[in-house]
This record gives structure tokens, sequence and C-alpha cells, in this order.
């Protein structure tokens, strides 16, 4: 192997950490979008259900009870518009972007195992070398 394809395979190894570390980023952000769309879809989910008292987090570690005769929810739409939605409507949604988020997660996944698998490759080949 010449001097310019271990400098190549060095160079592609440094490249693909630095996509790990960014598509690794992104799998964060969007398990963290999974987890606050599948809890916004509980919340719908129990306001179609149940009526009466609940205890409402209005920051800081505090709550206030409320009581809820929901029939709309304020919904985002995208692009920075809002409307208000029905709660079956507003279901329907978060279904649709959990779905649709939860498809880019394995996408992620997939790719970075990808990654992984490439960069356990050439790390094979450089301790062959005796380069580390």
């Amino acid at each position: 192997m010449s001097r310019q394809d271990v400098q190549r395979l060095l160079e592609e190894y440094q490249v693909i950490n630095e996509l790990l570390a960014t598509l690794q980023a992104q799998h964060t952000t969007v398990s963290e979008l999974l987890e606050e769309l599948t809890t916004a879809l509980d919340g719908v989910r129990l306001l179609k259900t149940e009526g009466g008292e609940r205890l409402v987090h209005i920051g800081a570690g505090l709550f206030v009870l409320g009581t809820f005769n929901a029939r709309e929810v304020l919904t985002p739409l995208g692009a920075g518009y809002h409307a208000f939605l029905d709660l079956e409507n507003a279901e329907r949604i978060l279904k649709e972007r959990i779905d649709e988020y939860s498809k880019v997660k394995t996408s992620l996944e997939e790719n970075i195992e990808k990654l992984i698998e490439r960069a356990a490759q050439i790390r094979q080949v450089l301790e062959r070398l005796g380069i580390k």
C-alpha cells in the first residue's frame, strides 16, 4: 500500500468520524423530538377520554390544579403557523409526525451503522500497517 493510499485512508477515517458525530447528534435530536411528540399524543388521548381535574406544570417545578373540558388544541402546522384543531385531527397529525420522525430515526441508525462498519474496516487496515 502506497503512502498516498494510507493518507487517503486516514483522511477517510477522519471524515467518517466527523460524520458519525453529526449523525449521532441528529439522532439524539430526533429521539428527543419523538419523545416529546409521544408525550403530546398521550396528552391528547387523555383529553379525549377523561375530563376532570389535572395538575398542570407551569414551570420551575410549580403545578396548578386545573379542570379541563378541551375539545380543541392549538396545534403547530409548520412554518410558524398554528391552528385550533379538534382532538381527533390533532391526534392524527401527531401520529403522522411520529411516523415521519420514526423513519428518519431508522434511516439515521442505518447510516450510523454503515459508517461504524466502514470506520472499523479502515481501523483494521491501519492497525495491520502499524498506524494508530
